[in-house]
């Protein structure tokens, strides 16, 4: 870690003002490197998932937002999938069984393989029952 900043060791420890929290952690800015942003991180999961004060939520979501900016223009974007091997990844991932999958979206077992082989086409409506059945943000397949 670059910053000579230290992330308090207890979320109650934490600045309550914005002016505070950048006074005694780290100054939001534009990220220019790999160090700067590994700093950012670490504060933006530290602070993530606690109840905090306008302030604080404030300067969470500028450095969420600064980091978002940095992955959008250093990492590659992601690689699109054809659904059928995103299904058949997150299936196995989860550990469920195309029969299974067939069932909870209401079709047969043989149809169900053709379609994750990708010898079938996957309708709308396969997609839709997938994405509500597995709880799949609805923009997945899109």
């Amino acid at each position: 870690m670059k910053t000579t900043h230290s992330i308090p060791k207890s979320i109650n420890k934490l600045p309550k003002t914005y002016s505070e929290l950048c006074r005694k952690l780290i100054m939001p800015r534009t990220i220019h490197d790999k160090a700067d942003f590994e700093n950012i991180t670490e504060l933006i999961d530290f602070m993530a998932g606690h109840t905090l004060n306008p302030d604080q939520e404030d300067y969470l979501t500028t450095l969420a937002d600064l980091s978002h900016a940095y992955e959008k223009e250093t990492l590659p974007p992601l690689e699109t999938q054809e659904p059928h091997i995103f299904i058949k990844a997150h299936l196995d991932n989860i550990q469920m069984t195309i029969t299974e999958w067939g069932k909870l979206i209401g079709i047969d077992k043989t149809l169900a393989s053709r379609l994750l082989r990708g010898e079938r086409k996957l309708s709308l409506e396969h997609l839709q029952k997938t994405t509500q059945q597995l709880n799949l943000p609805k923009g997945v397949f899109i």
